[in-house]
């Protein structure tokens, strides 16, 4: 049986999703539910659950803190997000900290099914792959302290002491992560250890003056990874990078491309081993997309990107894309994928942008009443897993060029030929997407395939307003908001509601409020 707790602070929420879930059905057991966030944290570390679900908003410790805390303190529960759709920013610090799945409010009986199979479904894979793992390996001491960890972030000094063959249990160490540069679909990782074997056996007389031991195995997950640690008596970072050299000609014949490694800091007697594979793992992260058979010393070496996520690029990219504009849609989104995945951009901060990219195109595609998951197969979560194991830009892109683009571009193009009421609902939900970008109705009419004229007529029947009065009392209306927020200034906010002449700006604003904006300020701070 695997344990479930629930946590909500609304107790008829948690008695609805208790009897909805069929129990028995899946193998699951209640072992407790929380009201809050602090007692849903003290259950989960004395239940040790194996599944969670979690309200986002919550007095006092909330979900997104508790969320980080169980991701840190507890890395292999799986954690399901039940939150309404006005919590949606909540589900993406929940998705940042790797959660499993999440669930719209009310939840729905055949989505809860359809959760409730993959949540088993991967408690059951990660079995078999523990089960597997401890069979007769070379690496079985290795995969028992790397990936076996208990849910209290790694073994006990002594316990993973114990867990070393004798020849181990002294001298220095690093540990290795190596992922491939290029990635490629069809990647048989355990095929590679026999070559690397015999290669690392070859070149063994001729490093660290012949006296040191490896062992190399495969991250189980399916992230391509490969794990090595070297231990010996004097360990040179200089020798390790000829062992790099050696190492890339076996990779590139056997895999036809080559790997980087991430290097820990310099261990002794072997200890904080898992500590030490994160840390290789996370200096991984630190690769420049334009690297290629490279390995980076943790602290040493790495690349910085210090720019920021091209948010005017992202608005004009999802405003073309909401207009259908295939042409249009292609060339924006082309030069926003450039400007976060140039060569001298690392690894993570390609792969952060384009989730984020992601969860913004979601998030526009909910204010239509649909989800990526509906129009591509995949939701946002699934996609993040996907990104997370490629580390060139090529892949990553397909991912959108493949299959996000054309089936969000398709559902865009039906909606927009579509007449009537309708096309004008989504007209108005554009401009309150897109207010601060430059919209015409020409612009619009071109992308439904209606005459600017009649979608003219057709905007003022339905709304009562022309299209730029609208288009002016929008942006009106969000000036007003933040005009409420002192810390921004009035040029400032003329260009966050679309206006770049600021004196314009303020002749709209009186004329539609009757104040000047100085004047409506003193009031906002009085009312």
């Amino acid at each position: 049986m695997w344990k479930v707790v629930i946590v909500d602070d609304e107790r008829w929420i948690r008695r609805g999703l208790i009897q909805s879930i069929p129990w028995d059905q899946f193998g699951l057991e209640l072992v407790g539910e929380a009201g809050d966030g602090q007692e849903a944290y003290t259950i989960a570390l004395e239940q040790k659950p194996d599944l969670l679900f979690l309200d986002m908003r919550m007095p006092g410790l909330d979900g997104k803190e508790l969320i980080a805390m169980l991701n840190r303190d507890m890395p292999e529960l799986l954690t399901v997000v039940v939150s309404g759709y006005s919590d949606f920013e909540y589900t993406k610090e929940a998705i940042r900290h790797k959660a499993f799945d999440y669930l719209l409010k009310p939840v729905k009986k055949e989505e809860l099914a359809a959760l409730l199979e993959k949540a088993t479904s991967e408690l059951a894979k990660r079995e078999n792959e523990k089960r597997q793992s401890s069979l007769d390996h070379r690496e079985d001491w290795l995969q028992r302290i790397l990936f076996q960890a208990d849910a209290e972030g790694g073994m006990p000094d002594d316990q993973e002491h114990s867990q070393l063959p004798k020849e181990w249990t002294t001298g220095e160490s690093f540990v290795l992560v190596g992922q491939p540069d290029i990635y490629r679909e069809c990647s048989e990782q355990a095929k590679l250890l026999q070559p690397l074997r015999e290669q690392l056996n070859r070149i063994r007389p001729f490093l660290f003056g012949g006296r040191w031991n490896y062992v190399v195995t495969t991250a189980p997950d399916g992230s391509r990874e490969l794990v090595m640690i070297i231990a010996g008596a004097r360990l040179q970072q200089e020798e390790i990078v000829k062992l790099n050299l050696s190492l890339q000609t076996v990779l590139k014949q056997a895999d036809h491309h080559g790997y980087s490694f991430g290097i820990s800091e310099k261990r002794t007697n072997l200890q904080h081993l898992r500590e030490a594979y994160l840390e290789a793992k996370l200096t991984l992260k630190n690769k420049s997309l334009s690297a290629a058979g490279t390995i980076l010393f943790t602290g040493h070496d790495s690349v910085s990107s210090t720019d920021l996520y091209p948010q005017e690029k992202e608005n004009a990219f999802l405003l073309s894309l909401h207009l259908g504009n295939k042409e249009a849609a292609g060339q924006e989104f082309e030069q926003l994928f450039t400007a976060f995945s140039k060569d001298t951009m690392t690894v993570d901060h390609m792969q952060r942008s384009a989730i984020l990219l992601i969860h913004s195109i979601e998030k526009q595609l909910r204010a239509t009443d649909t989800r990526l998951q509906e129009v591509c197969g995949k939701n946002p979560l699934m996609y993040t897993e996907i990104i997370q194991h490629r580390n060139d830009a090529a892949s990553v892109k397909s991912i959108f060029d493949n299959e996000i683009l054309p089936h969000v571009l398709t559902y865009y193009s039906r909606s927009g030929e579509k007449q009537g009421e309708k096309v004008v609902r989504e007209v108005q939900k554009l401009i309150e997407a897109h207010y601060d970008q430059p919209l015409s109705l020409h612009q619009i009419a071109t992308s439904h395939y209606m005459n600017t004229d009649y979608l003219s007529r057709l905007f003022k029947k339905t709304t009562g307003h022309n299209f730029v009065d609208y288009l002016m009392d929008i942006r009106i209306n969000k000036s007003k908001e933040l005009m409420k927020l002192s810390k921004y200034k009035n040029y400032e906010i003329a260009q966050m509601v679309g206006y770049e002449d600021y004196r314009y700006f303020s002749q709209i604003f009186k004329k539609k409020t009757g104040m000047t904006i100085g004047d409506y300020r003193i009031l906002a701070e009085i009312t």
